[in-house]
């Protein structure tokens, strides 16, 4: 049994060509949007925090200079938050009868692909760079490929912990900023 659980992700970010300060890279007036969120939710063994059903990351201006030298931007934690977990579940077709404990959760993060398909394309006025999503176990996230099962604990509440970076994606960097936006599901087992 899983769940469909599709929640969002959104990042922003500048690429500077010089050291600036945030308010002189930011002024130029950002575009806004609305995100529209759905989902069905059939059998789920936590809630998800409000806080963690969407997100905004902001990260700092990163110097193109660094970013070639580096290959990549300073990382960004980030978490998803489950809560009021219960392992055990009731059969719904048989009253009284219980089915298998939930053991396992499975985050998917999908998005537009670059890299050929390693990380999430950025969109904007900068041109050259991606954002790429690593677990706390190092593995990384493929957009729209279920990341490993991780162990559900009998404790109500359980953070699972990720890290975003900045990352070049082979092409030509030009300054500006970039967006994107990912959404994750989460899979019980």
């Amino acid at each position: 049994m899983l769940v469909n659980v599709i929640m969002q992700l959104a990042i922003t970010s500048s690429l500077a060509l010089l050291m600036a300060p945030f308010n002189s890279v930011m002024s130029a007036g950002q575009p806004n949007g609305v995100v529209t969120l759905g989902g069905e939710i059939l059998d789920t063994a936590c809630a998800i925090d409000t806080s963690s059903a969407y997100q905004v990351i902001e990260m700092d201006p990163m110097p193109v200079g660094r970013l070639i030298r580096l290959g990549e931007g300073d990382p960004h934690s980030f978490t998803l938050r489950l809560t009021n977990c219960s392992l055990t579940r009731n059969n719904p077709n048989r009253p009284g009868e219980k089915l298998p404990d939930w053991q396992h959760v499975r985050v998917t993060f999908d998005g537009v692909p670059d890299r050929q398909g390693r990380s999430f394309a950025a969109n904007g006025s900068s041109q050259g760079v991606a954002f790429h999503i690593i677990d706390a176990q190092g593995h990384e996230s493929v957009p729209g490929v279920p990341m490993a099962m991780v162990p559900l604990s009998s404790a109500r509440d359980q953070v699972l912990h990720y890290t975003l970076k900045l990352v070049g994606n082979d092409q030509p960097l030009s300054v500006g900023s970039h967006r994107a936006a990912v959404r994750f599901r989460l899979e019980y087992y």
